[in-house]
C-alpha cells in the first residue's frame, strides 16, 4: 500500500482529539456544499477503513453507519479493480458511483496527508450522476486545501 494513504502515526496514536479536529473544519466544507447544491440529500466525510469524521444531511448515528459501509463498499471496489488492472497498480483515489431511480450517491475516494486515504460520498435527488461526481470533486478539493496538502482526487 502506498505510504500516503496511511495515517500519520501520531494522529493515529490520538484519533480521538484529531478526528474533532478534523470533524470542525470538514463540517464547514460539507455544510458549504449542502448551501450551494440544494439537490443534495447527504454527504459523508470518512476514513477508508470507515471512521466516521463529519457529515450533513443523516442523524449522527447513520453518519457512524454509513461511514462503515462506505469503507466496505470502497473495498470491495478496490479489490475489484486490483483484479481488473492484471498485476499494474491502480491509482490510491477514485470513484465509485451508485444510481437508483433518481437517487444518486458517489463515493470519492482521495489522500490527504497527514490524515491518510479518506472517502467522501456524496448522495443527491433529481440530477445526472456526472452532476453529483463534479460536486463530490469539488467538495474534495475544498477539504484538501481546508485540512491539508494531498495528491488530488481521481
Amino acid at each position: 500500500m502506498n505510504d500516503q494513504a496511511l495515517m500519520h502515526p501520531a494522529i493515529a496514536t490520538d484519533w480521538a482529539l484529531w478526528s474533532a479536529v478534523v470533524s470542525g473544519a470538514a463540517l464547514t466544507r460539507l455544510r458549504h456544499l449542502e448551501a450551494s447544491f440544494p439537490e443534495m440529500t447527504s454527504a459523508v466525510l470518512s476514513t477508508a477503513d470507515g471512521l466516521h469524521i463529519a457529515s450533513v444531511g443523516v442523524p449522527h448515528d447513520s453518519g457512524d453507519r454509513l461511514a462503515a459501509m462506505n469503507g466496505s463498499l470502497f473495498g470491495v471496489a478496490r479489490a475489484e479493480a486490483d483484479i481488473l488492472s492484471q498485476g499494474t497498480t491502480p491509482s490510491m483515489s477514485a470513484v465509485v458511483s451508485v444510481s437508483i431511480g433518481a437517487s444518486q450517491m458517489s463515493l470519492l475516494s482521495f489522500i490527504l496527508a497527514p490524515y491518510g486515504q479518506l472517502l467522501l460520498s456524496v448522495s443527491a435527488s433529481g440530477v445526472q450522476l456526472g452532476t453529483v461526481i463534479v460536486q463530490a470533486r469539488s467538495a474534495a478539493y475544498e477539504l484538501i486545501t481546508a485540512l491539508g496538502v494531498s495528491a488530488p482526487p481521481a
